[in-house]
């Protein structure tokens, strides 16, 4: 084994280059809580400030309440002028108006935060406009079914479906409505199993996760939800509207292993492939 002398002289004690003192896993572990307080510090005093607004509105509530009860027997005729006077009668009425008034402020404020939240709640999963799922729960799933498949050996496709809705060649081709749209996701859900989801995309694409369809059952399902969806669309309409719905599908071990993989595989057999045209009644 290689050595080092003392820097100090010649004559210095050796010391093997590789005795070197590694940290110790004690040592690594006192730097992990430290970061894990600094990073949980401001969840827990938000936390901490909830619950004592919380107290704080109880408190207020049942101070409301038994200044509610106390003037109650008084309200029809008043303090008694014997015991209070004109002014000292204002203030007390005063003072419980507003103890009240506080309580139902506070109140309200504790409903529309938990309205808020769930707000924040729902639009983390679902679109705003059409109500869908949004094409971040959508990624996020696809993520999560990747690793199941490949942990349980299971299967399941991505279905892309596209929708064409123009009068002439010249004019584009426009997009679905929200309430066109609702209407699309509510044909598609008649069809698949209610473990599968339907993601919004784009006002002319919406993208179905289909758990355990693998590549034999995959066809019939593609011409299924096309045909219902050209339907769908063809209902209502003049006959001048031409209406195309383009379908592509990617299964999981067959078409890519990953969400990028699967969603592009999708789309790109959405152009090769033949689309279900619907003529308007």
């Amino acid at each position: 084994m290689k050595s080092r002398k003392d820097s100090n002289g010649g004559s210095g004690e050796e010391r093997p280059i590789g005795d070197r003192k590694e940290p110790s896993s004690e040592q690594h572990r006192t730097v992990s809580p430290d970061r894990l307080d600094r990073a949980q510090a401001p969840h827990l005093g938000y936390y901490r400030w909830l619950h004592l607004s919380r107290l704080a509105l109880v408190a207020l509530i049942m101070l409301s309440a038994v200044t509610l009860l106390w003037l109650l027997p008084w309200l029809p005729s008043g303090l008694d002028t014997a015991d209070y006077t004109p002014e000292l009668s204002f203030t007390v009425y005063l003072l419980g108006g507003l103890v009240i008034m506080n309580a139902v402020t506070l109140l309200l404020r504790e409903v529309v935060r938990r309205k808020r939240e769930r707000l924040l709640a729902w639009s983390a999963v679902y679109d705003e406009t059409s109500g869908l799922h949004n094409r971040t729960y959508l990624y996020d799933r696809l993520s999560l079914e990747c690793e199941r498949a490949e942990r349980n050996r299971s299967t399941f496709s991505v279905i892309v479906l596209q929708f064409r809705i123009g009068t002439s060649a010249a004019v584009p081709p426009a997009g679905l409505s929200s309430e066109t749209l609702q209407e699309v996701a509510g044909v598609i859900d008649h069809l698949i199993h209610p473990t599968d989801l339907v993601a919004h995309l784009s006002n002319k694409e919406v993208a179905i996760l289909a758990i355990g369809v693998g590549q034999e059952h995959r066809q019939p399902l593609l011409e299924r939800l096309q045909n219902a969806v050209a339907a769908e669309l063809t209902r209502g309409r003049d006959g001048a509207a031409t209406i195309d719905v383009r379908g592509g599908i990617a299964t999981y071990g067959v078409d890519g292993n990953d969400t990028e993989a699967l969603i592009k595989v999708a789309r790109a057999a959405v152009v090769l492939g033949m689309p279900r045209r619907g003529e308007a009644a």
